[in-house]
Formats: C-alpha cells, sequence, structure tokens
C-alpha cells in the first residue's frame, strides 16, 4: 500500500537530500561514542531516523537515505568501498520494507492512537529487518570485517540496534512532526508539571546510571505519570532523555547492568530500554483510546440530548397542531352544523312568509276595492236607515276603516323584516362554503350583526351597544364567505363580551355618560386590498394579552367560558387561507380595534 505523504513537495525533498546527510554524520558520531569496548552500539539511531523520513514523505525520499549511507559508511565507518556500497543499499531496504509493513497491517504512519497499532508496530520492525540483518552480517563476514566463529553475536548485535532504534526514535519523530488541530494552551501549571516531570526524570536516571544505586524501578512512576498526565509528545521525549542517560551511563561502566561480559550488559540495557519504551507506549495508547472513546461518548450523549430534545419539540408541536386541527374541526362542523341548522331554518320560514306576505298585497288590493264600495253604501243608504247608521257607529266604522289600513301597512312592514331576517340568515349560512366567492363584505357584515341582534339591543341588566358604520365604497372580493363571516363573528362577540364586562362595573349615570359602542369600518387600501376595522370602546388589554391574542388555547374568560381558539382560527382564515393580515392594537382603558386587510383578487 503506498504511503501518503502528509508533507510531499519537491522542495521538501531536496532539503532532505541535504539534511539527512548531515544528520546522519552527527548522530553517527554520537552513538559511536557510546559504543561498547568491542565496538557494539546499543542503538543505531539513524534506522529509526530514516523510517520517520520515509512514513512522513514518503518512498521518493529514497535517493536522499542511499546518498546519506554512502557517503558516512565510505569515509567514516568502512574501508572498503564494496561492502560501503553493499551495506548502504542494505540499510536502504531497513525502512522501505518496514514502511510497507506498517501501511499493510496498521494502514497508516501514525500507529501511536492504538494499543493494537502500537502491538503490530513493533512486530514490523522486530520481523521485517530479519533479513536485512542477515544479509548485512553475511557481508560483513565475508568481506572479513566480521568474524564467522562471532556470527551471531553481529546478527544479534546488527538486529537488536535496529529495533531499538525504530522503537524509541521513531514515535518521537511522527509525534513532533504531526500538526495538532488545535494549539495547546500552555498554561503555568501544565508547564511546571512538565519541568518537574522531566527534571526528576534526568535526576533518577543519572543516579540509577551513574553510581552503584539500583533505583532503576523508580522510574516507572515517572512514565506512568507521563502517561496519563500527557500527550504522545511528552511520553516520547521523555522515552527518549530516559534511554540516552541509561545508554550513556552503561557505556562508560556505571549502572547495575555493567557486567564482565560485554554481550550481557548489551543483553541487559537493551532489554531494559525495550520493555520500558513498549510498556509506556502502549500505556500511552490504552490511555488515549480511553480519552478518546469518553469524548466519543460524551458527544454521543450530546448528539443524543441533542435528538431527545428535537424530538421532544417535534412531538410538542405537533401534538399542539394536533389540538389545533382538533379544536378547528370541532369549530368548523359546529359552524358547519349551525349553518345547516340555519339554512333549514331560513328556508322553512321563508315558504309561509312569502306566501304571507303575496297575499298581504292581494288582499290590500281586495279591501280598497271593499272600502270604496262601503264608502258609496255609505253616500246611498246609510242617512235611510237607522239600524245601519246605529251599527256604524256601534262598531265605530271610520276607526275600522282606517285602522285596518295601518294594520295592512304593519303588517306588509313585519312580512318585510322577516323575508329581511331571512336573506340575511341565508347570507349567514354560507359559513360552511369551502370554495372561494366573489361576495360583498358589506352583506357579509350586516349578516352577522343581525345575527347577534339580540346581544346588541337594550336589555334590563343591560343598556344596548351602538354599532357605527362608516362603510365605504367597496369593490365585490373573491374570499371563502363563510370563513370571513366566522372571523367578523369571533371578533364582534369578543368585542360585545368586552363591553358586557365593563358594563357590569360601571353605573348607569356612566354608561350614560360614556356609551358602549362598536365602529365598524371599511376602506379600499393600495388599490389592490380592502381593510376592515372592528373597533371598540372597552377595557382594552395589556401589551402581554396582545402578545399572545392569537396564540392557539390562550384565552382570558373564565373556564368553561372560552376555548382558546377563536382568535387563532380566525388569523389562521385571514394569513393562510385568505393571504391577508390581521392585526391587534389595543390600549388598556380605551379599547381594542381589530384590522382586518384582504386582497381584492386572490
Amino acid at each position: 500500500m503506498k504511503p501518503r505523504l502528509p508533507i510531499a513537495s519537491d522542495r521538501t525533498v531536496f532539503l532532505t537530500i541535504l539534511a539527512l546527510p548531515v544528520i546522519h554524520f552527527c548522530v553517527s558520531k554520537v552513538a559511536l561514542s557510546l559504543a561498547f569496548k568491542n565496538g557494539v552500539t546499543v542503538v543505531w539511531p539513524t534506522a529509526g531516523i530514516y523510517l520517520s523520513a520515509v512514513l512522513l514523505l514518503g518512498y521518493r525520499i529514497w535517493p536522499a537515505i542511499l546518498l546519506s549511507e554512502l557517503l558516512i559508511n565510505s569515509f567514516l565507518i568502512y574501508q572498503n568501498f564494496l561492502v560501503s556500497v553493499s551495506i548502504s543499499i542494505i540499510d536502504l531496504f531497513d525502512p522501505l520494507l518496514v514502511t510497507f509493513g506498517i501501511y499493510h497491517f496498521i494502514g497508516h504512519y501514525y500507529f501511536l492512537n492504538r494499543s493494537q497499532d502500537v502491538f503490530k508496530f513493533v512486530g514490523v520492525i522486530m520481523a521485517f529487518p530479519l533479513l536485512t540483518t542477515t544479509l548485512a552480517t553475511t557481508v560483513l563476514c565475508l568481506n572479513g570485517v566480521a568474524s564467522w566463529t562471532a556470527y551471531g553475536e553481529s546478527w544479534w548485535s546488527w538486529w537488536t540496534s535496529i529495533v531499538i532504534s525504530m522503537l524509541l526514535v521513531t514515535p518521537v519523530l511522527l509525534t513532533w512532526s504531526k500538526r495538532s488541530r488545535q494549539l495547546r494552551q500552555f498554561r503555568k501549571f501544565w508547564i511546571i508539571e512538565l519541568a518537574l516531570l522531566l527534571f526528576l526524570t534526568a535526576v533518577i536516571t543519572y543516579v540509577a546510571f551513574s553510581g552503584e544505586y539500583s533505583v532503576e524501578y523508580m522510574l516507572i512512576p515517572l512514565l506512568a505519570w507521563s502517561a496519563f498526565r500527557f500527550q504522545h509528545k511528552e511520553v516520547t521525549l521523555l522515552i527518549v532523555i530516559m534511554s540516552g542517560i541509561a545508554i550513556w551511563g552503561t557505556a562508560k561502566g556505571f549502572g547495575s547492568f555493567v557486567r564482565p561480559s560485554v554481550n550481557e550488559s548489551l543483553v541487559l540495557l537493551q532489554s531494559f530500554v525495550g520493555v520500558i519504551a513498549l510498556s509506556t507506549l502502549l500505556l500511552s495508547a490504552v490511555i488515549h483510546e480511553n480519552r478518546q472513546a469518553a469524548l466519543e461518548l460524551q458527544q454521543a450523549n450530546e448528539e443524543l440530548e441533542q435528538r431527545v430534545d428535537k424530538r421532544t419539540l417535534e412531538l410538542k408541536n405537533a401534538l399542539q397542531e394536533l389540538q389545533h386541527t382538533q379544536f378547528q374541526m370541532i369549530q368548523s362542523e359546529k359552524m358547519s352544523s349551525l349553518g345547516q341548522l340555519v339554512a333549514g331554518v331560513a328556508h322553512e320560514i321563508n315558504n309561509p312568509v312569502n306566501f304571507i306576505h303575496g297575499n298581504i298585497s292581494h288582499l290590500n288590493k281586495y279591501m280598497q276595492d271593499l272600502l270604496r264600495m262601503l264608502q258609496l253604501y255609505q253616500q246611498r243608504y246609510l242617512s235611510n236607515d237607522p239600524e245601519i247608521q246605529a251599527l256604524a257607529e256601534e262598531i265605530d266604522l271610520e276607526f275600522l276603516v282606517e285602522d285596518l289600513q295601518k294594520m295592512l301597512a304593519s303588517m306588509k312592514m313585519g312580512t318585510d323584516r322577516i323575508r329581511s331576517i331571512v336573506l340575511s340568515l341565508r347570507n349567514f349560512s354560507r359559513m360552511d362554503e369551502a370554495e372561494f366567492k366573489t361576495v360583498d363584505i358589506h352583506e357579509g357584515i350586516e349578516s352577522t350583526l343581525l345575527i347577534l341582534q339580540h346581544r346588541l339591543k337594550d336589555k334590563p341588566e343591560c343598556r344596548a351597544i351602538e354599532v357605527k358604520r362608516d362603510y365605504g365604497s367597496l369593490p365585490q372580493i373573491e374570499c371563502y364567505p363563510g370563513q370571513l363571516n366566522q372571523v367578523l363573528m369571533n371578533i364582534l362577540v369578543n368585542a360585545i363580551d368586552a363591553l358586557e364586562e365593563v358594563n357590569a362595573k360601571r353605573t348607569y349615570q356612566q354608561i350614560e355618560e360614556n356609551p358602549s359602542q362598536i365602529t365598524i369600518r371599511t376602506a379600499v387600501k393600495d388599490i389592490q386590498w380592502i381593510e376592515i376595522s372592528v373597533a371598540d370602546n372597552g377595557p382594552g388589554m395589556t401589551q402581554q394579552v396582545q402578545n399572545r391574542i392569537f396564540d392557539p388555547f390562550f384565552t382570558t374568560k373564565p373556564v368553561g367560558k372560552g376555548t382558546g381558539m377563536g382568535m387563532a382560527i380566525s388569523y389562521q382564515i385571514i394569513t393562510e387561507k385568505h393571504k391577508g393580515k390581521l392585526e391587534c392594537f389595543s390600549t388598556l382603558g380605551k379599547g381594542t380595534e381589530f384590522i382586518i386587510q384582504l386582497p381584492i383578487r386572490s
């Protein structure tokens, strides 16, 4: 699998080619200075540096590695040019093969975040250098650089130096070259804690490997401290510092790992360095996994809470919408039933009233003919017959004739009034109509006022409510007439309720001085709109009530006297059904005004 190139660029590769030989030379000098008496080094840091370079920059960095190896091997380590070239090529394959293994078994170059990836990394750096170690040892023995009798020791020293180098150097270079998504906030306490940890590590390691005190075990709490309290950068740096002091002290003949046998000392030191590095990296990875799991759990919990809140809000809105729809359906059914009832009553009344009204006209005509006949009879025969004259005086014939005409006129006026009421009832009965119609708004207003006439007229317990009309010249508009009548009914009923409530608290004199009034105004607004204003001089409303007047289920009436849906339904009818506007303006103690604006053409 081809590695990703986090920093891949031609300029970076060129700078690496220039810098890598210098770095290799300096590191090699330091490593050789810490070699044991037989020339064996515990760690060969360049192997870890090469691996880090390939992981970070990709396989195309191989020319820089090969050039660096050729230069240092030829001028610093080996005298034989053929050996230098062979070892350089073999050293080149170490980072390339290990990189291939890391990407094949782990899938990405940064392996420190998961404990299983750390195990895989250790397995890869132990397994893949086996072939190159064998080749390198064989080349050295064939060319006389190493003895065949010491083949096993040479092979072990070469392999362990590569493994320890990759285990120590590669993690610290990867972590410190990794770009953090967010910059750490270097707080004062954090800096003090890190400085204290590094100081204690240096002191204890120095004491353990510069004298005769075997206190290496005291480093374990410090490693655990770093893993629990710090990130990978600080942990890997601490491992390098601790291992460096241990290697320096043992190479100089100090510490509990020094034995008469160099190989024994080498094994003890490498075991110590390998164990502390592996243990600390594993502990750090496990802690990182726990932190990441806790963070993901917290994020999941927050996301779950957000979803629960969102779902709760959706359920709440759905419940309110359901209640709103339910009340609207009930209201619509009531108004539909009322419309059907009114239409039926109007129809039943209209038939006999039309019969009476039509017969009154004929009766009046017949009575006029009879009266003319009676007058002619009086002129010719009344004075000659005393009995007829006495009967005429007894029944007051002149009064009967005069009153009969008045009675017929009154009956005609009464039937006209009944017919007008029936017509208004029939207009109001259109409340259940669902289709758009072109209607006269004033006709709907008058029909609604007629239905409410019993609440407007003078009663023993309440003075009459005066209705003032200020109608403008309105064109017929397209609307749902039944629903619009329902809105007018709701607004007028609320106005009447408010006026009756305030009148119940006023004296007769106060009512006479300031009588209850409802003013209805209509006008054309901006050519394409009409405006209907219904204002009363009632008690008015507070700002808090105004803000909620159109909210579903909000009512200021006592329990059982209001559902809180009237104005909410009215607002929906005007704004949603008719694409108009319904506004409320009120001043406490002065009155309330509702303004309806409707488009003339929808």
